[in-house]
């Protein structure tokens, strides 16, 4: 009975943002998280560009609460980030707010029409794409950004496509759970 209402909010629960109290302080936690979480990172030393770990916010929050949510926490979270800590650096930022708002938005709309694990693949397809559009707009697909971008970013050898596959893995069963909880 659990796994079966698990598998059925993998594949179609969001949360109503109008819903209850506990989905707005749910939304203020996944937003301190999203901005706690590369803090801590950068913190740590860990490789942030590995990690990613505002994305993860983001795409949990267009699963759980639906594109519109993900679409602000896409936009709000890494310009909050840079007025807080500086990070993501200037230059990163005009291309990491297209592509976290795509997260965000398409994550949250394709939830229902896909599964949860089919949404997160295209959104990070998707927001990818806008990314190397925004780089390209903003001049930086000749250059040392790219290669550093490319080395970084886009490199089996960093680990990205793994985190990219564990984010496509184990979001929608947080998500899942989380939206059980939250309904309760």
């Amino acid at each position: 009975m659990i796994a079966t209402g698990l598998v059925n909010d993998v594949v179609y629960g969001q949360l109503s943002i109008r819903r209850t109290k506990t989905v707005i302080l749910g939304q203020i936690l996944f937003l301190a998280l999203a901005l706690l979480l590369p803090m801590i990172t950068h913190r740590l030393g860990l490789n942030f560009r590995i990690a990613q770990p505002m994305h993860w916010m983001i795409l949990f929050a267009g699963l759980t609460y639906g594109p519109i949510s993900g679409l602000l926490m896409g936009i709000s979270v890494p310009v909050a980030s840079f007025l807080i800590s500086g990070m993501p650096l200037p230059v990163m930022l005009p291309l990491m707010i297209p592509e976290l708002a795509v997260y965000g938005l398409v994550a949250g709309l394709l939830k229902r029409r896909v599964t949860s694990f089919g949404s997160l693949a295209i959104a990070l397809i998707a927001g990818r794409a806008v990314f190397l559009i925004a780089l390209a707009l903003t001049g930086g697909l000749d250059g040392p950004i790219f290669e550093r971008i490319q080395r970084t970013w886009w490199s089996p050898s960093e680990g990205v496509g793994f985190v990219m596959l564990f984010q496509i893995v184990l979001l929608p069963f947080l998500s899942g759970l989380y939206v059980n909880w939250a309904k309760d």
